[in-house]
C-alpha cells in the first residue's frame, strides 16, 4: 500500500510543478517579449486554463499507445496556441504564445521520461 500511495504523490507532484512551471515560463516569456508588468500577469492568467486543459488533455491520451499520444498532445498545444492567440488583444505577443508552447511540450516531453524505482538500488 505504501507504494500506491508514493506514485499518488508523485503524480499530483508532477502535476503541480506542470503548473508551476507554466507560471513561472508564461510570466518570464512575457517579461523577455517586451511586455509590461501589468500585460505579463495578463498573459499568465490567460494561460493558466489552457494548462488545466492541456493537463486534461494528457491524462484522456495517457491509456492511448504512443505512436497515438504524441500526434495527440502535439495537437493539443498547438490547438491551446492558436485558442490564445484567438482571445489574447493587441497586445499579445504571438512569439511569446509559440515559445511558451514550445516550452510546454519540452516540459512535458521531461516528465515523460522513464525515472528509476526509489528502492531500486538499495543494498541488501
Amino acid at each position: 500500500m505504501p507504494a500506491r500511495s508514493e506514485q499518488m504523490a508523485d503524480y499530483i507532484a508532477d502535476r503541480l510543478e506542470f503548473i508551476t512551471f507554466l507560471a513561472c515560463c508564461s510570466a518570464l516569456v512575457a517579461l523577455l517579449t517586451g511586455m509590461n508588468g501589468q500585460q505579463a500577469l495578463a498573459f499568465t492568467a490567460l494561460n493558466l486554463p489552457f494548462g488545466l486543459a492541456i493537463l486534461l488533455g494528457i491524462a484522456i491520451l495517457a491509456p492511448l499507445p504512443v505512436h497515438w499520444r504524441l500526434p495527440g498532445i502535439t495537437l493539443l498545444l498547438a490547438s491551446c496556441a492558436l485558442a490564445t492567440l484567438q482571445l489574447g488583444g493587441d497586445w499579445l505577443n504571438p512569439l511569446a504564445i509559440w515559445s511558451l508552447h514550445a516550452l510546454l511540450g519540452l516540459e512535458i516531453l521531461w516528465q515523460s521520461r522513464p525515472r528509476a524505482s526509489i528502492g531500486a538500488h538499495t543494498r541488501s
